[in-house]
């Protein structure tokens, strides 16, 4: 019958269109999903009003973090963490978590797989990061030196952040800048990329971005709790000075030399005194206070036994860089010396020194 004839055909291709459209806008919708942004598990790249790096997140306990997994750290990356800082809040990114990321490409400096063999990158490259590695013993790009791994880090994650870098440098940026933008510009647009985007761009692995996130719920879990609004010897107060200038970023530590020492202001008039309980009797009778500077606000007392007095120094340094510029000073201007304390400001340093040597003789 044509009725029936018609219908039949008719009701067929409804049938057909209604499974067509439930297909297409299953499709759309998965789409959309794909096309939304993610939930971030971590926190975004770059720093700002509401991504700041925590305050109980210091270059000390970052290095007390590192050395208690790596016991035999090589001393040429004492300063790491400081150079993560430093360079961090110049690019304003969160170096907090490019810190964990550089424990995660490097294995906490080991540079060592999980089954103990060497991995493709050798430890004097200074690519703390797999730039430019690509797998089967590529060992990818090198570096002169620690803060010129570091800041090569940073800048690319600063391109995968969604902005380009003038003259990064690392050759890796440099080639693939163009291609990470171009990746990341629809993302950037939505929202602020952050480190579980690195997942499957930067290393292959889907779980990168949870990787360091574990690390920093680790270090979290050691400094973080009931610490932030500590107030010990000046850590937290001397972090708040800032980084010093920028272009002072590719000078090596060693290359520092403290300024000439000068006397603090003191006190009292200069007399000669003797040192309070002095634990040897061969020990000079009279004492002196002096100041040494490398830059920076936290200042360690030291106390050296000179041939003819007991001197008390006031050593500024820069943060982060405590350790290895006062070993820099013992070594060089006062062999045998002892560091009595550490402490937020010169100030607070003298008034300590003044103690211990009251009535100090001028240096």
């Amino acid at each position: 019958m044509p009725g029936g004839l018609s219908d039949g055909p008719v009701r067929r291709r409804s049938r057909l269109s209604r499974a067509r459209s439930a297909l297409l806008l299953a499709g759309l919708i998965a789409g959309w999903a794909a096309a939304a942004p993610a939930a971030p598990d971590t926190p975004a790249i770059r720093t700002g009003a509401a991504n700041p790096v925590p305050a109980c997140v210091t270059p000390e306990r970052l290095m007390a973090f590192l050395t208690a997994r790596n016991s035999g750290l090589d001393p040429g990356y004492s300063d790491i963490a400081a150079w993560y800082k430093r360079h961090g809040e110049a690019l304003q990114v969160r170096w907090d978590y490019a810190f964990f990321q550089m424990l995660i490409e490097t294995n906490y400096l080991t540079f060592q797989r999980g089954n103990g063999r060497r991995g493709d990158v050798d430890p004097r490259q200074y690519n703390f990061a797999g730039l430019g590695t690509t797998g089967g013993g590529v060992p990818g790009n090198s570096f002169p030196d620690v803060a010129t791994g570091v800041r090569a880090q940073l800048e690319h994650l600063v391109v995968y952040s969604g902005e380009r870098v003038a003259a990064p440098v690392a050759a890796r940026t440099r080639l693939k800048q163009d291609d990470i933008l171009a990746w990341t510009a629809p993302l950037s647009r939505k929202r602020a990329v952050t480190f579980q985007d690195l997942a499957g761009k930067w290393a292959v692995d889907r779980a990168y971005g949870r990787s360091i996130e574990l690390t920093a719920e680790r270090f979290r879990a050691l400094h973080c709790t009931g610490q932030v609004a500590e107030s010990t010897t000046g850590a937290l107060q001397a972090g708040a000075a800032g980084p010093p200038a920028l272009a002072a970023w590719q000078t090596s530590t060693a290359a520092l030399g403290p300024r000439a020492a000068i006397v603090p202001p003191r006190p009292a008039p200069a007399v000669r005194a003797k040192v309070p309980e002095l634990p040897k009797e061969a020990e000079p009778t009279t004492c002196r206070v002096l100041m040494a500077s490398y830059g920076g606000t936290k200042t360690m007392l030291i106390r050296h036994l000179a041939a003819d007095a007991v001197e008390y120094t006031a050593l500024r340094v820069l943060d982060g860089f405590e350790r290895s510029m006062t070993e820099s000073y013992l070594k060089a201007h006062a062999p045998g010396g002892t560091l009595i304390g550490e402490f937020a400001s010169s100030k607070d340093a003298f008034a300590r020194a003044y103690q211990l040597c009251p009535g100090a003789e001028r240096g």
